[in-house]
């Protein structure tokens, strides 16, 4: 957490923007709601851009620059797909010839890279010595195991994986939490996180060392543990393979066997965790062991998720940016039921792809 502690001016700059952005949107919109799935989205993509890069992206707008990249990142994921039934497609050059959605996935592949390059051409013209960046050290450094410095497309490629792990996991659970909190039978938690901000800042400019004390502050760490329960970004079955033989209740599996978790499942197990479908942040502020340990939102282990301490930094400064800026958020009347259920596309989204919300101000309180 110290080492990212380092992002901190890049993370709250960014955060401060999607609070005016939600704000400035649904003031000027006929409906007087805002799109907070894009706008997360467009939070966590320009953080990762320029805490990785030193990609800059406009704070005052939504940028038709990053939304566009952001959204061929989204498209290019089929893919993934399309080559491992039909690997010619890219090794050949001749998905994006292909005309309708499969070419155009291919397409926006293209697009995405070729900014992804851009990207990188420019971080190691101008940003190489800078050690605060997340491609510097893979820049600078030899690789351990190839027992050389990357290349240029390898570099490429890392960044590219840094946009995609970067931004779609934490801009989901964000996106699931304003959600939550904005539900009309959740505004009384709204309500409290915002006294919670309240009673930590006693100014309307936040010192980036204040976010220590919101780490420590149990209710809002609360909400954040009940999206990560409730809604977990990652809800397809991760597997294993046994390095040696298990036991399992009853169950004796040998070495080689293929083993899998989902979040899915353990998170909502009703004899950890009581009324399992329900959003109840205070039942983390008596949490038992076992609810510790079924919580795996960044899974478990020498393989648990490398990027969490800037996913838990981006959801601090976000909750106090827009309970700062004395936000209240409901859901707007154009949701539908079934818009929020979540999309399993390996990173999940929302089957709608949308979140509405009517953002009005209310009075924020600052501490004494």
């Amino acid at each position: 957490m110290q080492s990212v502690s380092r992002l901190d001016p890049i993370i709250k700059e960014k955060a401060e923007a999607l609070a005016r952005r939600l704000l400035l949107i649904a003031s000027t919109s006929g409906t007087g709601t805002a799109d907070a799935y894009e706008l997360c989205g467009l939070y966590s993509f320009e953080v990762v851009c320029k805490a990785g890069f030193a990609k800059e992206f406009s704070s005052t707008s939504v940028d038709d620059g990053a939304a566009r990249l952001l959204k061929a990142m989204d498209s290019s994921a089929l893919t993934l797909i399309f080559d491992q039934a039909a690997p010619f497609l890219s090794s050949w050059g001749l998905g994006s010839k292909l005309p309708g959605f499969v070419g155009d996935s291919y397409r926006n592949m293209d697009y995405w890279r070729d900014k992804s390059r851009e990207m990188v051409d420019h971080f190691l013209m101008n940003s190489k010595v800078d050690d605060k960046f997340l491609l510097s050290p893979l820049s600078n450094n030899v690789d351990n195991f190839l027992g050389r410095k990357l290349t240029h497309d390898e570099l490429v490629e890392e960044a590219m994986g840094y946009m995609f792990a970067g931004s779609g996991t934490t801009s989901s659970t964000l996106t699931y939490l304003l959600y939550s909190i904005s539900r009309p039978e959740n505004m009384h938690i709204q309500s409290r996180l915002r006294d919670e901000v309240s009673s930590i800042f006693s100014a309307a400019t936040t010192s980036v060392e204040d976010i220590s004390a919101v780490r420590k502050n149990p209710y809002i760490n609360a909400v954040i543990k009940e999206v990560f329960r409730l809604y977990p970004t990652i809800i397809s079955t991760l597997p294993r393979v046994l390095a040696e033989p298990m036991v399992i209740d009853k169950y004796a599996l040998p070495a080689g066997t293929v083993v899998g978790m989902q979040n899915w499942i353990h998170h909502r197990d009703p004899t950890v965790f009581p009324d399992p479908h329900k959003f109840i942040p205070d039942r983390w502020l008596k949490s038992t062991e076992a609810m510790d340990l079924s919580l795996t939102p960044f899974s478990i282990g020498k393989r648990n998720c490398i990027g969490q301490n800037l996913a838990w930094r981006e959801l601090y400064w976000a909750i106090v940016c827009i309970m700062q800026a004395g936000l209240e958020t409901r859901v707007g009347s154009e949701m539908k039921d079934g818009d929020m259920h979540q999309e399993d596309r390996f990173n999940t989204a929302p089957r709608g792809r949308k979140l509405m919300l009517e953002v009005t101000r209310v009075a924020f309180k600052q501490a004494d």
